[in-house]
């Protein structure tokens, strides 16, 4: 039922029925299959509809289950989404990023789960290199992982979702550190994620540094058309998807529009009051997420 649940959200687009789907397999799964329930729901459909602050504990619950019962690698795989949402919606501090990702290493190393654990390794590394304990802050290569090693062994393994979770972090570091060119590079090269691994919430983070590194190409390069052109699309995805769930997505339309809007503000006073208007109604809203 779960499963079912997330076809009918990833090829209906049906967010009210893929949820009671969700949530009627989760009641009706045996304590055994929790850990797999719990990933499949939260993993895949809870986002879409609610705040990505209520796929936390369950995410975490099912890693521990998962571990007590010897699901490791669905524990794996629930600790893996439990970061990747909590790291890029902000909900989970850097630190406990760090510190929760090599207790889960060391569990899925002595279950010799290798290519979980590798799924692991770029939110990892991206976290540390936003505490500037990396040598590049824009090249995922540090303690945890070596950026180029891990892309070949992606490549040699056709592992395509390692592949893009090293490309999505990437984007976010080097948007964060001010490479837009590296940032959008990295994102155009996952934009069919969506085509790829329907539903997950990695869909909606490469959406946001796609746009908001277009944005700062429009401002930084003379193709400035082309790039506010794109900043757009990936707005009008934010736009849509803040329709059945606007407290993961209504921020996110704001700061996009702010972005907007600032390009046009030297010549207009009218956008220059919707940029600011929309900056602090988006940091507002990121507030109340």
């Amino acid at each position: 039922l779960t499963t079912y649940g997330v076809l009918l959200y990833a090829i209906l687009k049906d967010i009210k029925q893929a949820d009671r789907f969700g949530q009627l397999g989760l009641s009706l799964s045996r304590k055994a299959f929790i850990p797999r329930s719990s990933f499949v729901v939260h993993g895949f459909i809870t986002h879409w509809r609610y705040s990505i602050v209520l796929t936390l504990d369950p995410l975490i619950t099912a890693y521990h289950e998962g571990l007590a019962s010897g699901d490791i690698e669905y524990a794996g795989y629930s600790a893996l989404v439990y970061n990747v949402h909590g790291f890029h919606s902000g909900q989970v501090s850097i630190q406990s990023v760090i510190q929760g990702q090599k207790l889960c290493m060391q569990e899925l190393t002595k279950a010799a789960k290798s290519s979980v654990s590798d799924l692991l390794r770029p939110v990892q590394q991206a976290a540390v290199n936003l505490t500037g304990q990396s040598q590049d802050p824009v090249v995922l290569t540090g303690e945890v992982m070596d950026e180029e090693g891990l892309l070949q062994r992606s490549a040699e393994t056709a592992n395509v979702l390692l592949d893009y979770y090293i490309r999505m972090n990437v984007a976010c570091v080097s948007y964060i550190f001010g490479d837009y060119d590296r940032a959008s590079v990295q994102s155009l090269k996952i934009q069919d994620i969506a085509d790829k691994f329907p539903a997950v919430y990695a869909i909606n983070v490469q959406a946001f540094y796609d746009g908001l590194s277009s944005y700062a190409l429009a401002r930084t390069t003379n193709s400035r058309t082309k790039w506010i052109k794109r900043g757009r699309k990936m707005m009008k995805k934010f736009i849509n998807w803040a329709r059945d769930c606007p407290s993961n997505n209504t921020h996110k339309v704001l700061l996009l529009k702010a972005e907007d809007a600032s390009l046009f503000a030297l010549k207009s006073k009218k956008k220059r009051e919707i940029a600011e208007q929309a900056y602090n109604a988006a940091i507002l809203g990121a507030n109340d997420t």
